[in-house]
């Protein structure tokens, strides 16, 4: 683990950039760095550090995990992202939205365009995941668009908390139209947590990054703003390492945001999407989102087996790596139900060939760098894949 500690006359600021090789420990490494270094310090000083530092140094994801191989097949899907636009106010160098307005982009090559989702479509898919008998972990706004350029998403997120179809209900942001009225719905809808992408630490980053000329006091004071209303609602707000040039940037990321969330993190630039190839150049790729070593070795995709992306076509989905092409789809909701798609025998013949440790042999999963986004020890199904085929035919 790499901390830098830095105090002042003011303020005391710790960076926690977390490298470790097995996420199980996180707590108990966190735990005995700052048991440790607090006892150096006075009391004071130890008081004055809690107090200012009020998010938690913690990637985004749920540590306390069951073993995957022992509790599968599922009766439902952990996750289900919902991509219910294809709206974005950014074209992210690393995204495929930076080609949308190209004639011979890759948005365009496959086929997409921008649109929101249908709301009585939207209306059938929650619905629909009603039927499941087991409860559904997290539903997440989340998507190749800005979940927020759709004008109805608060009261997407209040029929999905209402409906009571899942322990949460998040959405992936880029924060940029959380303005104080939008908060303030967001918050009253019920939604239990909001994740933020921030894309640098000034306007002139937000440029260079997104193409995009931004109000970046404002942006700032209106995330303080959620914060100071936000309740029960966890914030979550991480940056690329891509978009942070420098040490003093990475620092000034920290001071900025660390007092106005409840987690924050940096992330490591991977190629989400295939089709954004060109930045496997730039991307190093033996590191996850979470600055994980790679388990380079690992065959079986263990995402595929609790995760479901709706997209904006209806298409479903088995990973959360945004602009997939239809030919994964495992199903469209307008022919099948989500719980008949989710059961059904295109979504078996896909776990069944990830079991035979055939990954590499569908094309859209042949090159993927997102299938140990996670890597924990919990979610390995290769030593068991042979038992667990047997539980697929």
């Amino acid at each position: 683990m790499n901390i830098i500690y830095l105090e002042g006359k003011e303020e005391l600021l710790v960076y926690v950039k977390p490298l470790w090789e097995n996420t199980r420990d996180y707590h108990s490494r966190i735990s005995t760095y700052f048991s440790s270094k607090f006892s150096s310090q006075s009391s004071e000083s130890r008081k004055r550090l809690w107090k200012l530092m009020k998010a938690e140094f913690k990637p985004n994801y749920d540590t306390n995990r069951k073993k995957l191989a022992d509790i599968i097949p599922l009766a439902a899907p952990f996750t289900v992202y919902i991509e219910q636009t294809r709206y974005c106010n950014f074209k992210c160098f690393y995204c495929i939205h930076a080609t949308r307005d190209k004639e011979d982009g890759e948005f365009r090559k496959l086929g997409f365009s921008v649109k929101h989702m249908d709301f009585e479509m939207y209306k059938t898919i929650v619905s629909q995941l009603k039927e499941f008998t087991e409860p559904i972990k997290r539903i997440v706004f989340s998507g190749l668009g800005e979940p927020l350029m759709n004008p109805r998403l608060p009261e997407m997120v209040k029929l999905a908390v209402e409906a009571k179809i899942a322990d949460r209900v998040e959405i992936i942001t880029n924060g940029l139209l959380l303005t104080p009225e939008t908060s303030r719905k967001l918050i009253d809808a019920g939604i239990t947590n909001i994740n933020i992408s921030v894309q640098g630490v000034s306007k002139e980053r937000y440029k260079e990054t997104c193409g995009v000329e931004i109000d970046f006091d404002e942006y700032v004071k209106n995330l303080s703003y959620l914060y100071s209303i936000k309740g029960n609602t966890q914030i979550y707000i991480k940056a690329i390492d891509a978009t942070l040039k420098s040490k003093e940037e990475e620092e000034k990321f920290f001071n900025i945001f660390g007092n106005i969330c409840d987690k924050i993190y940096i992330e490591h630039l991977i190629v989400m999407q295939q089709q954004m190839g060109e930045l496997k150049k730039i991307v190093d790729g033996t590191k996850n989102f979470y600055n994980e070593e790679l388990d380079l070795n690992r065959k079986v995709c263990a995402q595929s087996f609790y995760f479901l992306q709706i997209g904006c076509d209806y298409d479903t989905f088995p990973c959360p790596v945004p602009g997939l092409p239809k030919s994964l789809s495992m199903g469209n909701i307008k022919d099948n139900t989500i719980k008949e798609i989710w059961n059904g025998e295109k979504r078996r013949e896909h776990l069944r060939t990830m079991l035979s440790y055939q990954k590499d042999s569908i094309p859209e999963c042949n090159n993927c760098t997102c299938f140990n986004a996670i890597n924990n020890p919990l979610e390995n199904l290769d030593p068991d894949a042979p038992r667990l085929l047997k539980l697929f035919e």
